[in-house]
């Protein structure tokens, strides 16, 4: 578990006296329910989302942190963001199919590398194939 470092620092600056800092939200997510509370007793209090290993869960729950919890209205139902995903993911793959990757090689690309073809995707339309 490589997260507690960096989650301390964000809980450190959500407590800060700086009513500049003291406005943080942030969305915590784990595999399974209660696993991390098991190894990070500081998480008394917070609530924790868990997956599952599904990514549309991970969709779901996210989405809906950031209507509550960042008060974002103008966001798109679950369904649509996924099935605006699953478009993404089969245009990367065949983008990098065609150069030169395996399809399991394109679906473990390093994130900067990810980013870059989500930036591709948007700029070339959102095209679905």
């Amino acid at each position: 578990m490589n997260m507690p470092f960096e989650l301390g620092l964000d809980m450190g600056r959500r407590r800060a006296p700086d009513p500049e800092t003291n406005d943080k939200r942030f969305i915590i997510f784990e595999r399974e329910q209660y696993e991390l509370k098991r190894t990070l007793s500081d998480l008394a209090g917070q609530d924790v989302e868990f997956h599952r290993n599904d990514y549309q869960l991970v969709f779901k729950k996210l989405r809906d942190f950031l209507r509550v919890e960042a008060g974002c209205t103008e966001l798109p139902g679950t369904t649509a963001l996924i099935s605006e995903y699953d478009t993404f993911q089969a245009w990367m793959i065949e983008t990098k199919i065609a150069e030169g990757h395996t399809e399991k090689e394109a679906l473990d690309l390093p994130t900067r590398e990810r980013l870059d073809a989500m930036q591709d995707w948007m700029r070339e339309g959102r095209p679905s194939s």
